[in-house]
C-alpha cells in the first residue's frame, strides 16, 4: 500500500482524459541525475559516480535536456517534474529549471531538501515552481543516519520547509515509511499539520529492480502486514476518527476510496494499463530513455536515437499493448490493492504477475477494519 491519495480535481481529470483520447503528452518527468548525497536502504534508483562513470550510457547534457524540453512543449507537455537522484546535484539544474519556467511549463521539483538554503529560496522566489515536495524521512538526525546514511541534515531539511512555506513556495511533504523510521510517523504527521502543509506517506517501497534487476520482490521494506498496518495508522491520523471510520467501512463495502495512489495511477480493470503513463505522461531516465512509468524497466524508447515525437509514438503503442493478470482484475480485493503495471513487474518481473506482497497487505486492511469496526 502507498500513501494516501490526493484526488484530481475535475479539471485535471478531464484535461488528462482528454490528453488520453489525443495521445498528447501532457505531464512528463525529467530525472536529471542518479546521484544523491542520501543513501536511502530503499531507494530505486539512486547510483554512485563510479557507476556513473562505468555505465555503457552517459548523462544527459543541458543541450539534451533543453531539447527534449522544446520537442516536448510543442507536443503540448504542460506540467513537468524534475526529480533525481538529488535534482539539485545536477551541475546545470539552476540554469535548465529557469529556463522551463521561461517556457511556461508548471514545474515541480522532487527533493530531498537538504541542499535548499536561503540562496536557493531566493532564486525559487524570483521564478516560482508550481510545488516543491520534499521527503521528510524522520524526526531528527538519528532516523536520517539509520535510513539515508547521513549525518547532520535534519536541522538543514527543517530550514528548507520553514523556509520556503515562509517565502510562500507551495511545499508538499512525502514520506517513505520503513522499519527504520516507522518510529517517527506520528511526529511526521503532526509536523506537517501545525503547518497545514499536505502530505503523503508511502508504506508501499517498490523492489528497486531499475537499480538492480536482481531485487524482483525485494527491497528494505515492512513485511505485507506491517505494510498495512502503519498504512491504517497514517489514514487514521491524517483523516481523523469519523473519516477514517468511515474508509475502514468502504473496505468492507468493496469500495474504498484508492488509499495510496496518485491522480495519474488508475488500477486496471480489463487486464491493460489504465492509467496516464504511456499515455498522457512519460519519464525521461537521466541516461535518455523515455519510459511509461519511472519505475518499470519496459516499456522504454531511445530518445538518443530517435525524435521525441516518434519516441512519443513508439511508447504509446508499446505501453497499449502490455496485459496485466486477469486474476487481478476479478480479484475481490483489487479495489484495496490496486494492482498496476509497474507494481506487477517489481515484484514479479513480469506484466502479467500476480504481486502476492500487495494481495497480503490488502487483506490484512480488510482484516483491521473488521477488527476495529466490531
Amino acid at each position: 500500500m502507498e500513501h494516501s491519495r490526493i484526488k484530481a480535481r475535475p479539471l485535471t481529470e478531464y484535461l488528462y482524459a482528454k490528453a488520453t483520447r489525443l495521445r498528447i503528452p501532457l505531464s512528463g518527468t525529467f530525472e536529471l541525475t542518479p546521484l544523491c548525497n542520501f543513501a536511502c536502504k530503499m531507494c530505486y534508483v539512486r547510483m554512485t559516480r563510479e557507476e556513473v562513470r562505468c555505465s555503457s550510457r552517459s548523462m544527459m547534457t543541458l543541450e539534451d535536456w533543453r531539447a527534449v524540453a522544446r520537442e516536448a512543449k510543442k507536443a503540448g507537455m504542460l506540467e513537468l517534474l524534475l526529480t533525481g537522484g538529488e535534482p539539485l546535484l545536477w551541475p546545470d539544474f539552476w540554469t535548465l529549471y529557469e529556463e522551463l519556467v521561461d517556457m511556461g511549463f508548471l514545474v515541480s521539483i522532487n527533493t530531498n531538501g537538504s541542499l535548499i538554503d536561503e540562496a536557493a529560496i531566493r532564486r525559487f522566489c524570483q521564478k516560482p515552481p508550481q510545488k516543491i515536495n520534499i521527503t521528510l524521512y524522520g524526526a531528527c538526525d538519528e532516523t536520517y543516519r539509520q535510513l539515508c546514511g547521513i549525518d547532520g541534515v535534519f536541522s538543514k531539511v527543517d530550514g528548507a520547509v520553514r523556509g520556503l512555506l515562509e517565502a510562500g513556495i507551495p511545499v508538499r511533504l512525502n514520506c517513505s515509511l520503513t522499519p527504520e523510521n516507522a518510529q517517527d510517523l506520528d511526529w511526521i504527521v503532526d509536523y506537517a499539520a501545525e503547518r497545514n502543509t499536505v502530505l503523503a506517506v508511502s508504506t508501499y517501497m517498490y523492489p528497486p529492480v531499475r537499480r538492480d534487476p536482481g531485487k524482483i520482490g525485494v527491497n528494505e521494506r515492512f513485511t505485507p502486514e506491517d505494510c498495512a498496518r502503519y498504512l491504517m495508522r497514517y489514514l487514521r491520523r491524517n483523516r481523523g476518527e469519523q473519516l477514517y471510520r468511515t474508509y475502514l467501512r468502504s473496505i468492507l463495502a468493496g469500495s474504498p476510496v484508492p488509499p495510496g495512489l496518485e491522480s495519474d495511477c488508475i488500477d486496471p480493470v480489463d487486464g491493460h494499463v489504465r492509467c496516464w503513463a504511456g499515455k498522457a505522461s512519460f519519464w525521461v531516465t537521466w541516461d535518455g530513455w523515455m519510459q511509461a512509468c519511472g519505475m518499470m524497466l519496459q516499456p522504454r524508447i531511445d530518445l538518443k536515437k530517435y525524435e521525441f515525437t516518434e519516441a512519443w509514438t513508439r511508447l504509446m503503442e508499446q505501453t497499449a499493448a502490455i496485459a496485466l493478470s486477469g486474476l487481478c482484475d476479478k480479484c475481490a480485493n483489487r479495489d484495496v490493492c490496486h494492482p498496476c503495471a509497474a507494481i506487477a513487474w517489481a515484484e514479479t518481473g513480469s506484466f502479467s504477475g500476480i504481486p502476492t506482497y500487495r494481495c497480503q497487505a490488502a487483506r490484512r486492511m480488510y482484516e483491521i477494519a473488521c477488527e476495529e469496526l466490531e
